[in-house]
């Protein structure tokens, strides 16, 4: 009887280890799952941060892209309003030669009559 009690002790203290083992594994992957819940939450702290980065980096864009529109219809505007000054210098130039051909020839016939 003594030897099955001693085959008993030892069967059950093989479970028990066993046990413990199995114990310690859990332990081992409840730490080790708690680890990746940390690292997560830390991952979801960076990625709302970009996406406010990115929010705010998409509104910087939307503006300078309205500023350079703006930019655009301002240059053309300043464009359309060199191109009418230069036409009307030119009308100028073409006046003032008329008006050097008229001197010219009232000269002439200044000349002609002897003054």
């Amino acid at each position: 009887d003594d030897d099955s009690s001693v085959g008993d002790e030892e069967q059950l203290d093989e479970m028990r280890a066993e046990r413990d083992e199995a114990i310690q594994e859990r332990d081992d992957f409840e730490e080790e799952n708690y680890e990746l819940q940390e690292k997560c939450g830390e991952y979801e702290e960076e990625l709302d941060l970009l996406e406010e980065e990115n929010a705010e980096l998409r509104d910087a864009l939307a503006v300078c892209q309205r500023d350079l529109s703006q930019a655009k219809e301002e240059q053309l505007a300043l464009f359309l309003e060199v191109n009418e000054l230069r036409a009307r210098v030119a009308e100028r130039d073409r006046e003032m030669n008329q008006l050097l051909i008229v001197n010219s020839d009232m000269m002439m016939k200044l000349a002609d009559e002897g003054f």
